[in-house]
């Protein structure tokens, strides 16, 4: 698993003309350990008088586990939406043996760590409990996808104080291998605690599933007038106490919490690929008032709709 990085300079500069920071032998603002051959750590730590814009490319498919720790920036990828990271934020995005960028903002000091995982070592960490993932990334580590959507929230304290003891690593030699790997593993723990759905005792059958996969299909193709829950159950052929438990279980949210995601997520990707105003793209996801699509956006993306368009706008300028 090797990750090369290259400087692509001002955020105007174009990624194709860059050299491999680490095969140049050129001083890059990253460490990196390996703690396993599926497993890396990698630390970023740079002052940025202008805006700079750093690419990475992965030569296997891998997940990265991005925590900024200070500084703002736009993470992006090739066929992947971009995402705005600020101090205090996490991000989850898969790699198919791809590339991205990190465009850092001007005159901010800049921290942050990514723990880079092949999605076979989650079934080795794992084990049996491997089934007890999230779907998206169970999907992953069963070679089932070959994506998932990018995730990205606000790290609670424990996965702060994690994450900063992580990079701040007071130790060397085999001592300081051991205290990576606890706390990558303890970093990682505290991350997949938040997103996998709360132990649930419903059994599913293969019948249900289904049933189950087609509900979420109907429920995210009428985003102005989604159906209540006795019309989702009667059209998919389950009770409405199968339709709330079994869609929990699969999907780690309720019917209208993974429907209020869904259509926030929407609408941020039409905020990049159209010039309609916030208003509209409210409108095009089902709201009918714009401040309520900027509260939820707010709440699942950290910045408003209007900052996060400004902000993807800037970085990507050419």
């Amino acid at each position: 698993m090797q990750m090369t990085v290259a400087n692509c300079g001002p955020t105007e500069g174009l990624p194709g003309t860059c050299r491999s920071l680490l095969e140049a032998g050129m001083a890059a603002p990253v460490r990196r350990f390996s703690l396993r051959t599926d497993l890396d750590v990698f630390f970023w730590e740079c002052a940025v008088k202008q805006p700079l814009c750093f690419s990475v490319a992965f030569d296997a498919p891998v997940l990265r586990f991005s925590f900024a720790i200070e500084g703002e920036s736009v993470s992006d990828a090739m066929n992947q939406e971009s995402v705005v990271r600020s101090r205090g934020r996490y991000e989850i995005r898969f790699f198919p043996a791809t590339g991205g960028t990190i465009a850092l903002k001007a005159r901010q000091n800049h921290r942050w760590v990514d723990v880079v995982l092949n999605p076979s070592f989650l079934e080795v960490a794992l084990a049996s409990e491997a089934c007890s993932l999230p779907e998206p990334l169970l999907q992953l580590v069963r070679c089932e996808a070959d994506s998932m959507p990018v995730l990205s929230r606000a790290m609670n304290p424990e996965q702060f104080v994690a994450a900063s003891q992580l990079a701040q690593c007071p130790y060397t030699g085999a001592a300081r291998t051991l205290y990576l790997k606890s706390k990558t593993l303890e970093l990682l723990s505290h991350v997949l605690a938040e997103q996998s759905p709360r132990p649930c005792r419903t059994r599913l059958s293969s019948y249900e599933i289904e049933c189950l996969r087609k509900a979420r299909e109907l429920l995210t193709a009428s985003l102005e007038n989604p159906p209540g829950l006795r019309q989702l159950a009667q059209s998919v052929g389950l009770n409405e106490t199968k339709l709330k438990t079994g869609f929990k279980a699969l999907f780690g949210q309720t019917v209208y919490g993974y429907f209020r995601a869904y259509r926030v997520d929407l609408g941020r990707r039409r905020l990049l690929e159209s010039a309609a105003t916030v208003s509209e793209v409210a409108s095009s996801v089902g709201y009918t008032n714009v401040s309520h699509f900027c509260a939820a956006f707010k709440d699942r993306h950290g910045v408003t709709p209007y900052r996060y368009r400004k902000d993807n706008a800037f970085f990507t300028a050419s």
